[in-house]
């Protein structure tokens, strides 16, 4: 990660961190910026805290209560340390909400914070398939320039006439998320820029591209915003290139943001997929790359014939493969055998018998790249030749991920495989998977011996005031702080799980009846004004349809998770005022509602980590053969974070107030309830349900 400084004007040494007391006390400079500023110890604290470890090139983690205002905690000694030392520093978000709001709002404040020291330079840079490909556009564009010569535009075509109007008139950075229209994601998927396709120096585009251009601008930046997806695929390239290519420019700090999700998102950059969807669309590349010019001249139509039908047949052989392998057949097999929740449910189960992939699709796919390959020996332009290499990598990396599949090379101990249905209806699909067991000793080994500091924080990174889970699943040895919310829980907030017996058994079939009963009842002490968070669709769909309508007739309205689109319920859920909103996991955090249209949150069951997952499954018995107990290991960890996350949904500012209610008792009545209790704000714990009404609105 570390590369020499890059120009970037420096002022000699790092001062003494006063000037933190200086820019968050009262009297300020914040308060001179934003009316209204109150002064926060606890975000002082965080603030001296991140200076520190970035002047003596230590990690940290640090957890940071709702309300101390995190992203200013470390911002300001992060861009203080970039104007004094000329160096650069990454911050990496989860959510786009939390790249926005440091971008529009909270780095510009921080800029004029600092003005003095200096201008600081910052940058948001996204994946490059936000950004279009001008070398794939032209040729699109021009195609589609001469089909209208014979025939009436339709709405795709349209849109690619108003795209040539936005590109023609110059401004646009060529993002897609900043066109003034949509552009369907197919139709995307033709234009936008990949790695694999990207011609690099030879490009006949590189110097107008606007990937690159965004690109070069970073060399000048202190400070670069990324998604945790972008900083783990970056890390994974330098490590595969052995740092000769990389997609941000070197840095000597990164701020992890939203911390909790890095090893979710270290994993998903190291899974490999493939299905009928990933053939499917090289077979298409394919067959257009041979239907347009120079290639449908070079080719007889005896030739071109062969390729479609010999794509045709390995399409056919692929969808074979997959039909036996759906996880709904393999479940039913399985559970003539062995209980079969030891492999997986029927959305997804785990691959254990090698070979189950037919021979010929990865042998078949190795003949296409090689025919390809053949095809770069024609008469052809640099850029034609470069698509003809392209396509047949392609197909051999495929093969090699089918290989890698049939082999379960690393299986148990390493990696785990398995087979998994998605989409919906006619949509649906079964796609294979590869995932490693565990991403800490790639990140002891990639990461944290090669950035100076590394500073991690969330709202939830302890569990029973220790940051053990967190530090031993990424492996990373940090200072560790936890900086407690300055709001007052214990006179905002009550925490309300009753004693039903019902509550104690939430795998019951009766259980969603429960949930439904609960909610009617609590609706009315709270005056509609709910979350209600579910850990399953299936139960979530239960509740709803048995009491939306009685809920309803109340006079509250019910938005329900997957009728309408999440930012849009949300909205509507906002201005209603005494809504019941119903939601899955995205609703459990990065959801701000604060004031009254939210005053009680109702979690249905607590959010233990599905045991049927194949990649949970191969986990356990990893971690028995370690002499670990995977509750305690993980299990127990994982939900408490979740349930912070949930908690963290009600009080939002000082003036907030609400109950949150923990429909499942087992919190009150197993041994480990005391362990989450602890993990959870101080709010006060009650068992009646009256106390709702009472937390929501005091006498």
């Amino acid at each position: 990660m570390v590369k020499e400084d890059s120009g970037l004007n420096a002022i000699p040494s790092l001062q003494d961190n006063r000037y933190i007391e200086e820019a968050l006390h009262s009297k300020g400079t914040m308060s001179a910026l934003i009316p209204g500023f109150e002064e926060r110890p606890q975000q002082q604290e965080m603030a001296r805290l991140v200076h520190d470890a970035l002047a003596s090139k230590k990690h940290l983690l640090v957890e940071a209560g709702t309300g101390v205002g995190k992203s200013l905690a470390y911002l300001l000694p992060l861009a203080y340390w970039c104007l004094t030392t000329g160096k650069r520093a990454i911050v990496s978000t989860y959510t786009v909400n939390l790249q926005q709001q440091l971008v529009n709002k909270d780095i510009p404040l921080v800029t004029q914070m600092l003005e003095e020291l200096g201008t600081l330079n910052y940058s948001l840079l996204k994946g490059r398939n936000h950004y279009l490909c001008l070398r794939k556009w032209a040729r699109v564009y021009d195609e589609t320039q001469r089909r209208l010569q014979l025939v009436q535009a339709d709405e795709e075509e349209k849109k690619l006439q108003m795209l040539s109007e936005v590109i023609d008139e110059g401004s646009w950075d060529g993002d897609r998320d900043k066109l003034p229209f949509h552009i369907p994601n197919q139709l995307w998927s033709e234009l936008c820029s990949e790695s694999i396709r990207c011609m690099s120096g030879k490009c006949p585009f590189r110097e107008s591209c606007f990937y690159q251009r965004h690109r070069r601008h970073l060399e000048s930046c202190h400070l670069i915003v990324v998604n945790h997806a972008l900083f783990a695929a970056n890390l994974r390239i330098v490590g595969d290139t052995a740092g000769s290519v990389s997609l941000l420019p070197g840095f000597e700090a990164v701020v992890f943001d939203e911390a909790h999700h890095l090893e979710t998102v270290f994993r998903d950059s190291m899974t490999f997929n493939v299905g009928h969807n990933h053939l499917r669309r090289l077979a298409d590349d394919t067959v257009r790359f041979i239907s347009r010019e120079p290639m449908s001249q070079l080719l007889s139509a005896h030739e071109r014939s062969r390729v479609e039908s010999s794509l045709a047949h390995l399409l056919g052989l692929m969808d074979l493969s997959l039909t036996a392998l759906a996880p709904d057949l393999l479940y039913k097999q399985a559970k003539q055998r062995v209980n079969p929740f030891r492999y997986g449910g029927r959305d997804k189960f785990r691959l254990q018998e090698p070979g189950s992939i037919d021979d010929k699709i990865p042998e078949s796919l190795r003949d296409m790249s090689k025919l390809i390959a053949e095809w770069a020996s024609l008469d052809l332009s640099d850029e034609d030749r470069f698509e003809a290499n392209a396509l047949s990598r392609r197909y051999l990396e495929m093969a090699q991920v089918l290989d890698n599949l049939n082999a379960l090379e690393g299986d148990g101990d390493a990696f785990v495989y398995w087979s998994e249905m998605e989409g919906r209806g006619r949509q649906k699909h079964v796609t294979l998977h590869g995932a490693p067991l565990e991403v800490g000793p790639y990140l002891a080994e990639n990461l944290w011996t090669s950035v100076p500091t590394a500073i991690l924080t969330s709202a939830t990174l302890s569990t029973g005031g220790s940051f053990d889970y967190i530090k031993r699943q990424l492996e990373i040895d940090a200072d560790e702080a936890i900086i407690d919310s300055p709001f007052d829980y214990p006179n905002q907030a009550c925490l309300c799980i009753p004693r039903d017996v019902r509550g104690n058994q939430p795998n019951s079939p009766e259980y969603d009846d429960y949930v439904a009963d609960m909610v009617l009842e609590i609706v009315d002490l709270a005056q509609g004004r709910m979350f209600v968070l579910f850990t399953s669709k299936k139960s979530m769909e239960a509740v709803s349809s048995k009491i939306k309508d009685q809920i309803e007739a109340k006079g509250y309205p019910v938005f329900v998770q997957g009728d309408r689109p999440r930012q849009t319920l949300l909205r509507e859920f906002k201005d209603a005022g005494n809504g019941v909103l119903m939601g899955l996991d995205s609703f459990w955090e990065g959801v701000d509602v604060p004031g009254d249209a939210l005053s009680c949150v109702v979690l249905a069951k607590l959010p233990f980590p599905v045991p049927e997952d194949p990649v949970m499954e191969a986990r356990e018995i990893l971690w028995k053969e370690r002499g670990l107990n995977p509750f305690i290991h993980y299990s127990l960890p994982i939900a408490t974070l979740k349930l912070k996350q949930g908690f963290g949904r009600l009080i939002r500012s000082k003036s907030d107030r609400g109950a949150v209610v923990i429909l499942d008792s087992r919190i009150i009545t197993k041994p480990y309830g005391a362990f989450i209790l602890k993990s959870l704000p101080p709010a006060r714990l009650t068992t009646d349900l009256n106390d709702i009404a009472r937390a929501i609105s005091p006498a």
